[in-house]
């Protein structure tokens, strides 16, 4: 496995070996290898990222863009908002670290394969989101 920690924001503290735990672990659950960069970034930088890849004009907590996959390993990059992370941590009374977690996995299970943009598969994809983090000590709400 090859992986990548890049924090590119100031104002939040990002435990990096513990997201690169994290990754290992989620991987290893789901019989995977990986070559990753996960970049940990602010709302104006997500934002930019969003409009300029995906067209849309907004902040949002986790892109995820696909590289190259194959049955057993997957390549590819993960940017997160730690700024989004702790204002909607705040919001639901719960821990920053735990939404950065959310956030991680979320972007590596659509790297995976995973699609919530179909009601059935969204479902799927939060159910495995809710069994990691629980797996993984974190107790925060998913969606449905």
């Amino acid at each position: 496995m090859k992986l990548e920690v890049v924090n590119r924001q100031k104002s939040y503290a990002i435990d990096e070996k513990r997201i690169v735990k994290l990754v290992k672990k989620v991987l290893k659950s789901e019989n995977k290898d990986a070559s990753l960069s996960i970049v940990v970034t602010d709302n104006r930088e997500i934002r930019r990222l969003n409009k300029t890849f995906l067209g849309h004009d907004y902040a949002t907590d986790v892109l995820s863009f696909i590289y190259d996959a194959s049955e057993n390993h997957v390549a590819g990059e993960i940017i997160v908002s730690a700024e989004m992370a702790y204002k909607v941590a705040k919001e639901h009374c719960h821990d920053a670290e735990g939404e950065i977690a959310l956030y991680i996995i979320h972007g590596l299970l659509h790297l995976i394969g995973y699609d919530d943009k179909k009601k059935g598969a969204a479902k799927d994809m939060h159910r495995r989101e809710k069994e990691l983090l629980s797996k993984l000590g974190y107790n925060i709400s998913v969606p449905d």
